[in-house]
């Protein structure tokens, strides 16, 4: 009986020993490797069609041809090929033009073996198409949900055609702070157009991550200092991307100031009290819940009860007393409803 067919991938980067350390790491791991020094001859390689790769992997700064460039001419030939841009090099104008070109995703040098394999895995493994699926499902079954809205649904199945969603327990995390966020908003009186404004604002708060490189967003120990300014970024990256649609000028907003901080320590601009917009303060009440209430690379998920008093112990320091007040009378079973109904276990990739 004949083996399956193995996956292959082309490894792009102009430096010998890490193209030779990605090839035997993905060759170990059962790829086949098609290696460039070179983008214009890996170029050429995608447009003479002889063997289509299942994934490119690129480098950013390569000297005849950048890996943002490559990205762009094979997308446009191939854009079903997932491309995975890989670099020594961080900065949010980078992040953003790679996501514009339609990056699939990023890892920032060095990278680990376990770090390589997994995300190669998530787009060539035989259930990576069943994720995909997942996801897709769980954004149809979002959309059904809004209650004769057209306009919205419209708005927000654009919104993620156009910025990509990849990740299931992502959204699957953004449905339920956005669900907290409306029972929350709910008894502060917001009203129905508010309290929209606040569910889209919530459903995208995270877009910004997909900017930010993978092995960085999943690292399991204490980010270092270069590390955390770079998840610190993903605010801005975020806010840029929801920029380009006027519409959404409020939930822009909630997006950038969503980790500020109630006396003025958050980031990225440091705002303090009531400088924070009024919905910006209340979603990070919730998002905050459910980071706690949710396992994480570095610890495992906390009671309610515990989520509550450290939400407490954080008054004045991180929240708005008054909106504290508000969440602490939410019923615990009203909670734990939007728990059950938004689980992380489906697809789960992150």
């Amino acid at each position: 009986m004949p083996s399956a067919p193995r996956s292959t991938v082309l490894v792009v980067d102009d430096e010998e020993s890490i193209r030779n350390y990605l090839a035997e790491v993905l060759q170990f791991e059962g790829y086949e490797c098609i290696c460039f020094s070179e983008s214009l001859a890996a170029l050429a390689y995608l447009t003479r069609g002889l063997k289509l790769p299942d994934l490119m992997l690129a480098d950013i700064a390569m000297p005849d041809l950048g890996g943002i460039e490559l990205l762009r001419s094979a997308k446009s030939m191939h854009p079903d090929m997932p491309v995975i841009l890989v670099s020594g090099l961080y900065e949010l104008a980078l992040a953003l033009e790679a996501l514009e070109a339609g990056a699939d995703d990023y890892l920032k040098k060095p990278v680990r073996p376990s770090e390589l394999a997994s995300l190669v895995g998530k787009y060539l493994q035989p259930d990576s198409s069943q994720r995909g699926e997942a996801l897709q499902a769980s954004i149809r079954e979002l959309l059904a949900e809004q209650p004769g809205d057209f306009e919205n649904s419209a708005q927000i199945r654009d919104i993620f055609r156009q910025l990509g969603v990849k990740r299931y327990e992502t959204f699957q995390h953004s449905k339920r702070v956005a669900a907290y966020a409306v029972l929350l908003g709910s008894r502060c009186g917001l009203p129905k157009e508010e309290l929209d404004s606040l569910r889209l604002g919530a459903l995208l708060h995270d877009i910004g991550k997909i900017g930010v490189p993978r092995n960085v967003l999943q690292k399991p120990g204490n980010l270092s200092p270069d590390e955390w300014q770079v998840m610190r970024s993903h605010p801005a990256i975020g806010y840029r991307l929801l920029s380009a649609f006027p519409q959404l000028r409020k939930e822009a907003e909630i997006v950038y100031s969503h980790h500020e901080e109630y006396a003025g320590t958050g980031y990225p601009q440091g705002l303090k009290g009531a400088a924070i917009p009024y919905p910006a303060r209340l979603f990070s009440i919730v998002d905050t819940f459910d980071a706690i209430t949710s396992d994480r690379p570095y610890r495992l998920a906390q009671s309610i009860a515990k989520a509550r008093d450290e939400i407490g112990r954080m008054v004045g320091a991180q929240f708005d007393p008054a909106l504290v007040r508000e969440f602490l009378e939410i019923p615990r079973q009203q909670l734990e409803q939007v728990r059950r109904r938004y689980p992380d276990a489906a697809g789960a990739e992150d």
